[in-house]
């Protein structure tokens, strides 16, 4: 079924990869630069050289001690592990992840509440069976009805990695951008997209308390087929969604991996990621090679496939 709870991580950076691609391909493209830019953002959390939640815990413990004393009067029930991704975010930074946290608090009790409760009670429903199902996820998600023939299994999935980080993969050109924005408004895709990061964000936060290792969610862009830029439309939904889903979810987002780049890209790649800056580095992966067994991007669901890609994509990440 279509895997709603994989759409906002890696379509929030599919337009800035297909950018990429183009401006390579161009080699002296001008729009480089610019292309570059929504990939290279800040994502704190893959500058920690270890995510182990009792390192993090000790390493922030004073930001999170002022956290939440200075955020006393806007906290309910939040534990410590849930302040420490504001922290890692902001790199302790407590006035800034404040201002994160009152943000955030404030958008959960009001325009976002709906999208808040919807995932809550879908996550219960998709794991009462004692194995996750997607079905009312992506039936709850905000106009799924309309989106639900656009965003399938062979658009977008969600896997789990080996190190226990969840990976989100997309391919852009499976995608008929075009007519399905002449479904949906641009607000109603950045709704489903939110509630997408909703899902992610919340058993991203089951497992890292279960494993003691701070989960994040690791976005890939297969570049399969893609020959044009998005939907203009599309793009600022991406771009929009993207946005939001930084500020309320911080401490999540993990790397950015390229998958199935032209060979002539992969060269260009290979010359130009050394002289990328280290931080630029560790934020972008590209692989070295094709994954030419991946023919439908559903594949990727189902055994003997599965372990490959997975393998294949922790490799990138190395």
């Amino acid at each position: 079924g279509p895997q709603a709870s994989a759409a906002s991580g890696s379509l929030a950076s599919a337009a800035a990869a297909t950018g990429i691609a183009g401006a390579l391909v161009a080699a002296v493209g001008r729009r480089a630069g610019r292309r570059l830019a929504p990939l290279v953002a800040r994502r704190a959390v893959t500058d920690e050289a270890d995510l182990t939640m009792s390192v993090l815990m000790s390493k922030y413990a004073s930001a999170i001690k002022d956290l939440r004393s200075q955020g006393a009067d806007i906290l309910d029930d939040q534990d410590d592990e849930y302040l420490l991704r504001f922290a890692v975010e902001h790199k302790g930074d407590v006035k800034l992840a404040l201002e994160n946290l009152q943000k955030v608090v404030q958008w959960r009790k009001r325009e976002g509440k709906k999208i808040v409760e919807d995932a809550a009670a879908a996550i219960k429903l998709a794991l009462a069976g004692g194995k996750w199902d997607n079905a009312p996820v992506f039936a709850a998600s905000p106009n799924s009805d309309k989106l639900g023939k656009f965003l399938t299994s062979s658009q977008i999935i969600l896997v789990t990695l080996p190190s226990g980080d969840l990976c989100s993969c997309i391919r852009a050109s499976a995608i008929d951008d075009k007519a399905m924005m002449q479904a949906v408004t641009i607000p109603e895709l950045c709704d489903f997209f939110i509630y997408a990061r909703e899902v992610n964000m919340t058993i991203a936060n089951m497992r890292s308390k279960k494993s003691g290792k701070l989960v994040r969610l690791v976005a890939a862009n297969d570049l399969s087929n893609v020959s044009k830029f998005p939907d203009d439309k599309f793009q600022k939904a991406l771009t929009q969604s993207s946005a939001s889903a930084t500020l309320l979810y911080p401490g999540l987002a993990g790397p950015t991996v390229i998958l199935n780049l032209p060979g002539i890209v992969r060269l260009l790649v290979s010359f130009l990621t050394p002289l990328f800056p280290g931080a630029v580095q560790q934020r972008i992966k590209f692989a070295k090679g094709p994954m030419s067994y991946l023919t439908d991007l559903s594949d990727a669901l189902k055994e003997p496939t599965r372990s490959q890609f997975v393998e294949d994509l922790q490799a990138v990440l190395q």
